[in-house]
């Protein structure tokens, strides 16, 4: 056990994958994620390995993770899964780590596949939340930039209004559940998971007691994070929550392009008109009248198009939710717990 401990680095490198294959290491992967998401974002087939183990480098420099051994850095590889057509980047992208002989008689060939599938949920998982964040920069500029909408004259206040309200609802709920199934994932699974190896692997007298304890580890990663055999189900309703996420982050990114333009096109006309004042009735009957009626008739598609995503995540949230009570694991009650404290999610299925 000296050996494989003290020469080989064992727990450092358990720690390593922690770090780096299970998220563990925060600004690294925050950074990583704002530079390869554009580079994601293309069709898979496009996209260059090497461009991406430039982007990894960039973000280990940037972060803590420049601080690292080298030996472990030179480990972290970019791996691009196959893909086929109509993949982007982020269905092909991972991280994998290089656990060479003698390590490779823990992690097994089976186990880094294992540790692949929990990355590639995690990765899914920060994806989402990288989304939000963005739909609330985009949300937050728009809102105090906003004052072309609040003039009586132009006749659409009420209705932006009310559309950007129930946006920010909707985001709220988004926010709320991923926030909270980030806090399970990242501390009540995979923290606690570790404190157990961690004892088990110190109190180990000899291989095949940390091969033991190691698979262990493994196995309640997997069966917690709703990855194992009998979870099928919930966790194909989970990526379709994730999925409707995604959706509203792509249709926020045109509402809110779309209201840049309005508002743009409303300061010109105003600055026409002042210019102008010989002209009084052209700009009125022509410019303005245009513009009332566009903001209008978007305005009435943005609420038709938030009435439908916000049913349909509302129905596949549900789902989820009631799920949950069903599942074998103990920790997952805990999760139901954090997610509907307040039994609002209970009360609304009682009542439908």
């Amino acid at each position: 056990m000296d050996v494989i401990h003290k020469r080989y680095r064992f727990k450092d490198h358990c720690l390593a994958i922690k770090r780096y294959l299970l998220l563990g290491q925060g600004d690294f992967f925050q950074y990583l994620m704002d530079i390869v998401g554009p580079e994601l974002s293309e069709p898979a087939n496009t996209i260059s390995s090497f461009q991406l183990a430039g982007l990894l480098e960039t973000a280990i420099r940037a972060s803590n993770a420049q601080y690292e051994d080298r030996e472990i850095l030179d480990r972290l590889k970019v791996r691009m899964m196959e893909h086929g057509d109509g993949d982007r980047g982020w269905d092909v992208f991972s991280l994998e780590y290089d656990a060479k002989v003698p390590l490779d008689t823990v992690f097994t060939a089976l186990n880094m596949k294992r540790y692949l599938k929990v990355f590639n949920f995690l990765w899914k998982l920060k994806r989402v939340e990288h989304a939000l964040t963005g739909v609330w920069k985009t949300m937050k500029p728009n809102y105090i930039n906003s004052c072309i909408f609040m003039n009586d004259i132009f006749g659409v206040k009420l209705h932006f209004v009310s559309v950007l309200r129930r946006c920010q609802v909707l985001w709220n709920e988004m926010n709320h559940f991923v926030t909270h199934f980030q806090y399970y994932i990242m501390f009540e699974v995979l923290e606690i998971s570790w404190a157990h190896f961690v004892d088990e692997m110190d109190s180990s007298k000899d291989l095949d007691d940390l091969l033991i304890a190691h698979e262990k580890y493994l196995n309640s990663i997997v069966e917690k994070s709703l990855l194992g055999e009998r979870s099928h189900g919930i966790i194909r309703t989970l990526f379709v929550l994730f999925d409707h996420i995604l959706c509203f982050r792509s249709l926020a990114d045109r509402w809110f392009e779309r209201i840049y333009e309005l508002q743009l096109r409303g300061r010109s006309k105003s600055k026409s008109k002042s210019k102008g004042d010989s002209q009084k009735g052209s700009w009125i009957d022509g410019g303005r009248k245009s513009l009332i009626l566009l903001s209008q008739e978007f305005f009435v598609k943005m609420s038709e198009d938030l009435d439908t995503i916000t049913k349909d995540y509302s129905v596949v949230l549900k789902a989820f939710i009631s799920q949950l009570p069903m599942q074998q694991h103990i920790d997952l009650k805990f999760l139901l717990f954090r997610l509907d404290f307040t039994e609002y999610y209970t009360r609304v299925s009682f009542n439908t």
